[in-house]
């Protein structure tokens, strides 16, 4: 029933980490050269990602992904944020993007937020509508340091599962990848549990698959070399249990427990994706 294009399989997706570790290998086995504003990559074009969106942390050690960093994104795109001061802390480079300093043109949150309200109204009225769906692209953008990478998000409810899928034009899968699944992944838990909150208990759903699709998945030559160490490992990956039923049935519940880890440290309870299963 459900297929991906390369970076996943048909049926039940892999584990996060090992698609990733995949998707890394064929960049590096079959990657183009090519050179946007003259920045060597390595370019595997029109790639989908299929990702348990309850399972969206990567958990592969030797890429010293910061886990602050991760949630704190997530929090401040679902809360509709776009200023650098509230980011800024938990990333010391990420202002380099800004054009003026104080928010950042191409930020989701905002147009996330204005567009949440039709999308839940969509789902509602139709749990089977194809219309649930907001963009992110701001059309013909001026000249800046932040053009948006996303293009839309649609949502779907199948089989009791809140599907969501992710269209982008620029995917880069060392540095962009991670994080981004975790961003969209949290969002289907938010659109869930939004959605939860407005429909009668036997119409509930839960978080399913996370489909992100890039027309241009990418590896700059910079990453090379780590990257090709890191696929050589064996065992580089480490298991992890799902989301937390509280994460998609209650959306303060989310951010709240989003707002929190952002200062949390290896180890910390709330860290659903280090417990033992």
């Amino acid at each position: 029933m459900y297929t991906t294009n390369r970076f996943g399989i048909a049926g039940s997706p892999k584990d996060f980490s090992t698609t990733w570790l995949e998707a890394l290998s064929s960049l590096l086995a079959f990657g183009a050269k090519v050179s946007p504003r003259g920045a060597s990559t390595l370019e595997y074009p029109h790639a989908t990602w299929c990702v348990d969106s309850r399972r969206p942390v990567l958990r592969v050690p030797e890429r010293k992904l910061s886990y602050q960093f991760m949630v704190a994104e997530a929090f401040w795109i679902l809360t509709g944020d776009n200023r650098v001061a509230t980011i800024a802390p938990f990333n010391r480079r990420i202002s380099d993007f800004s054009d003026d300093g104080e928010t950042f043109f191409g930020a989701y949150g905002p147009r996330i937020a204005d567009q949440l309200p039709y999308v839940i109204c969509k789902l509602v009225a139709d749990p089977c509508t194809r219309q649930a769906g907001l963009t992110i692209w701001r059309e013909n953008p001026p000249p800046t340091k932040d053009v948006p990478c996303t293009v839309a998000v649609f949502f779907s409810i199948r089989d009791k599962k809140l599907h969501g899928h992710v269209f982008m034009r620029s995917s880069d899968v060392w540095l962009g990848i991670p994080y981004d699944v975790f961003n969209f992944s949290m969002l289907i838990h938010y659109v869930c549990a939004l959605y939860n909150n407005a429909v009668v208990v036997g119409d509930q759903v839960e978080p399913g698959l996370l489909y992100l699709t890039a027309a241009s998945s990418h590896l700059y030559d910079s990453n090379y070399e780590a990257a090709q160490q890191l696929t050589r490992l064996p065992n580089a990956t480490l298991p992890q249990p799902r989301t937390p039923p509280a994460l998609y049935t209650d959306p303060a519940v989310l951010l709240n427990q989003l707002k929190i880890l952002r200062t949390s440290k290896l180890g910390d309870y709330l860290r659903w994706w280090e417990r033992e299963q």
